[in-house]
């Protein structure tokens, strides 16, 4: 979440963290938008390591079972 999360600081506006946790998607719209208008990027600072926390704990679990 660390790693993620710095990411997120330095070049959150291109979407790179949501790419990092398997989130194209997302990481597609965040780019193509700069981040929300940089409001999308404030927005994840705060969100980014929650994010990232339950996909890991997913990838443990499908491991697992």
């Amino acid at each position: 979440p660390t790693t993620t999360l710095i990411v997120s600081i330095l070049v959150g506006y291109l979407g790179i963290d949501r790419f990092m946790i398997g989130d194209t998607g997302l990481g597609i719209g965040k780019l193509l938008t700069c981040g929300g208008l940089g409001i999308w990027t404030i927005v994840d600072w705060f969100l980014i390591s929650g994010a990232t926390k339950r996909k890991n704990l997913e990838k443990v679990q499908q491991f697992l079972y």
